[in-house]
């Protein structure tokens, strides 16, 4: 969401921040460099790769948050959940927390490691096996005893939302609680103002409580909060907050962070329960004075930190890396890397906020910052030197991918959100699990390296063209139904290609959905990769049903004039929609042929302004598998929904059952691979480098055409010699036993993803492109990503290749 705008047609939206009430650090210093080129050797020799394996995360190192029974509030909601119960899963612990009456429903550890995909698949179910567990918070001021009895009823104000979402991600889940109530045996509430913070790690939670009397109470006695058989008391007179772990590691102790000292804090944190550690603040230059500094656009910033474990068992280092007046928070990617600047593949999450309100001084952890929390393993009587990594505008000369929680405290109708982008001129992609604000989940859309309107500079926010969602279902009777469960998987936060996965189910447990979405390292256009799984586990029926929206009910502000339908082939059907209101101008109509596109574009120059951007939007169907109505369906259906408002007629495309299909029974699944573009309106607006697709738009732009060369140009025809292949886009070749892997293929635009995966090492790899070494390094290892599945114990290795001619062949072998 943009910090500089707000406007009622667009999402967007606007003191440093540390993670509250450190202690003096145990065992920490730490040094830090700034890199502009590739940090020396150090004097130890680089560690074999196979002694990474023990550093890396395990099957249960995940956490995931959720509402259990679906977001407390969004737009046109008539029936509220039965509750505000939010779930946290990792591999060991499951919590199930009544966000109301402040209550662990449901709180414990899982009798074996549940893997992630487990608990995507299952929702709440694991955690609702586990016991209730008791939790109070209590006050003691004289012969009378406050005990909490939940937070205040749901707020009109939306920046005050009593659930505050702060962190979360693959590793670290905070949130906090806002108006707590304390009342005594006589009714009596206590006149304070009190709050309390949970921090999830897979293997911990800390609940730490506070309670401000106000200006007419004095508080005294004793602060006490009980979590079944764990407690923590602290006198009113030395403090008004405290601390309590309600699940501590198996293992205690912590790993010893240790360099010597460049001017970076670190400290442990009680309530965070991690070494939180301050980088110092590099100033930015910008000499041509634009949005985004036009001479920071290769930025990489360098921190090296070494763990050591001492001791005789196995150690877990939790970290949080926290830039000092973070100000370039849009795009950036944070990596664990080895001392030369490999990528070891240990995750390393995203979260950041840029939302500020001043006037709204009792609302914590406003923007801007940046944490970039991460879990290593550390053996006993072990040594290992990292090297962590901030990427920003671009990642080997290249505008780099990057997914992110993004917080909107300091914004209003506080919930989930995800921020995606290609470099760091703007959101690319939004997401919002819990479709609050406009009941959709695909939110902003920009187009790439595109003046938001004349005159503006380069480097910029460009306007916004967005709206859409996954599956839209209004039943029979006419009810919209709204899901549940929403969790979100981060596999990879980027440089080169993100993949973030949500899984959700419908209200009444219906339909289990599965999305992954995926952006790629590119200097043309925004793609947005995406696939759709959607399981049907109990009959449905309805009067609207969309597997996929491009453009949605209440979020869909792109003036466009014209539609197209097409393939590899070409143009099959184009039209000016007419204007409607809440009614379908085409039904059902079947998308055959090889890579089936649909086109919105024809933007008014009368009707684009700095809030609207002049922007053509695609969506190609990759693949199309479905079973509807019991009966094997392999043609996506496009159906076109047309609403009018204020600006005009809106046309909302929508992948849709085909016109038999009247119901779906348990047993019928879709799977879908698509691909989701945003151009921009005119050639004029674009300023990026890439020369083949300045002169597509030539011909081409506000047009069909650019649709059309995106489903034939990515549509690649692959032959592997070595390896075995996986998946034609991204390109997925895995490594046969030697981890080596050999192709050729025809085809591609712009900078191709190719992904080797199955390999035994992080490290020592080469790709040949026509017999030649690729390299796009700018500050030494800077120009490949590398990612780790912990179920197969096995990294990935991914590259961009630049828009080839012609064949292309690949090798990849060790160097």
């Amino acid at each position: 969401m943009d910090p500089a705008k707000s406007r009622p047609d667009d999402l967007t939206r606007q003191k440093d921040h540390a993670i509250q009430r450190p202690r003096p650090f145990r065992f920490v210093t730490c040094a830090a460099l700034v890199a502009i080129a590739l940090l020396p050797s150090t004097s130890a020799a680089l560690q074999a790769a196979d002694d990474l394996l023990p550093y890396m995360p395990r099957v249960g190192d995940y956490t995931t948050m959720c509402w259990a029974h679906g977001a407390l509030q969004f737009l046109g909601m008539t029936t509220p959940p039965p509750d505000a119960v939010l779930c946290l899963h990792s591999g060991s612990i499951g919590i199930a927390l009544d966000t109301a009456t402040l209550k662990f429903v449901h709180a414990g550890h899982f009798a074996r490691t549940i893997p992630i995909d487990a608990a995507l698949r299952c929702g709440p179910e694991l955690i609702q096996q586990l016991p209730a567990l008791p939790l109070e918070l209590s006050v003691q001021s004289g012969a009378e005893k406050y005990i909490c009895t939940g937070r205040g009823p749901l707020s009109n104000d939306p920046f005050r939302f009593p659930v505050q979402f702060i962190d979360s991600g693959h590793f670290f889940q905070h949130f906090s609680i806002e108006g707590l109530e304390f009342t005594n045996s006589s009714g009596v509430k206590l006149k304070a103002k009190a709050r309390v913070e949970f921090a999830f790690w897979p293997d911990r939670l800390t609940l730490t409580a506070s309670i401000i009397p106000t200006t007419d109470t004095a508080l005294s006695g004793d602060f006490t909060v009980t979590a079944g058989d764990r407690r923590a008391s602290v006198s009113l007179q030395d403090t008004h907050y405290i601390a309590l772990p309600v699940f501590e590691p198996v293992v205690t102790g912590q790993a010893t962070l240790d360099t010597p000292d460049a001017g970076v804090r670190a400290q442990w944190d009680d309530a965070a329960q991690c070494h939180v550690v301050h980088l110092p603040d590099r100033p930015s230059h910008n000499s041509l004075g634009t949005p985004y500094p036009s001479d920071e656009l290769d930025r990489l910033e360098k921190w090296r930190v070494t763990l050591s474990n001492d001791s005789d068992a196995q150690r877990v280092a939790t970290l949080i890396f926290v830039p000092d007046h973070f100000q370039l928070a849009v795009g950036v990617t944070a990596l664990l890397c080895d001392p030369d600047g490999t990528p070891t593949g240990i995750p390393v999450q995203l979260s950041k906020n840029w939302h500020a309100q001043p006037k709204l001084t009792d609302v914590q952890h406003q923007g801007p910052w940046f944490h970039g929390c991460t879990l290593v393993h550390v053996p006993p009587h072990a040594r290992r030197e990292f090297v962590f990594e901030m990427a920003y505008a671009r990642y080997g000369g290249i505008p780099a991918a990057s997914h992110a929680q993004l917080s909107l405290l300091g914004w209003a109708h506080n919930q989930f959100w995800d921020e995606a982008a290609i470099g760091c001129f703007g959101e690319s992609a939004c997401f919002e699990p819990g479709r609050v604000q406009r009941r959709c989940f695909i939110d902003d859309l920009r187009p790439l390296l595109t003046y938001s309107h004349p005159g503006s500079k380069r480097y910029g926010w460009s306007g916004n063209c967005g709206g859409g969602d996954f599956l839209m279902w209004i039943d029979a009777c006419g009810d919209y139904q709204s899901a549940r469960a929403t969790q979100t998987d981060y596999r990879a936060c980027g440089p080169c290609l993100t993949n973030v996965q949500y899984a959700e189910q419908t209200r009444g447990g219906e339909l289990f959905a599965r999305m992954s979405v995926s952006l790629e390292r590119s200097d043309d256009y925004v793609r947005v990769l995406q696939h759709l799984h959607y399981e049907v586990r109990k009959p449905m029926t309805w009067q609207r049903l969309a597997f996929y929206q491009l453009g949605a009910d209440h979020y869909n502000s792109t003036p466009a004039t014209r539609v197209a339908i097409g393939n590899s082939g070409g143009l099959c059907e184009e039209w000016s929609p007419p204007a409607g209101s809440g009614a379908y101008q085409h039904r059902a109509i079947p998308l055959p042929g090889p890579n089936p596109w649909i086109s919105i574009h024809g933007a008014d120059p009368v009707k684009i302004t700095p809030g609207n951007t002049g922007a053509a939007r695609g969506l190609i169907v990759r693949s199309w598998n479905a079973i509807l109505g019991g009966h094997k369906n392999t043609t996506p259906h496009v159906s076109i929904f047309a609403r009018t408002d204020g600006a005009g007629a809106r046309s909302i495309i929508e992948l849709s059952p085909p016109p038999d299909v009247t119901r779906l029974l348990p047993g019928d699944v879709v799977d879908a691979d698509l691909e989701l573009l945003v151009f921009p309106a005119d050639v004029e607006s674009y300023y990026g480098p890439n020369e083949t697709f300045r002169q597509a738009l030539k011909s081409g732009a506000n047009s069909w055409a650019l649709t059309q060369r995106e489903a034939c140009g990515n549509a690649l025809d692959v032959d592997v010699d070595a390896g075995s292949l996986q998946q034609r886009y991204p390109l997925t070749i895995r490594t046969d036993a030697s981890n080596r892997a050999a192709a050729h293929f025809r085809g591609g635009i712009g900078f191709v993803p190719v992904i080797f995966t199955g390999l035994q090492t992080h490290r020592a790899f080469e790709l040949l492109i026509d017999g030649k070494p690729l390299n796009q390094a700018v500050h030494g290892n800077d120009f490949w990503q590398t990612d780790y599945d912990p179920a197969s114990r096995e990294w990935s290795i991914t590259y961009n290749i630049p828009q080839p001619a012609g064949l292309t062949s690949l090798e990849f072998n060790t160097r």
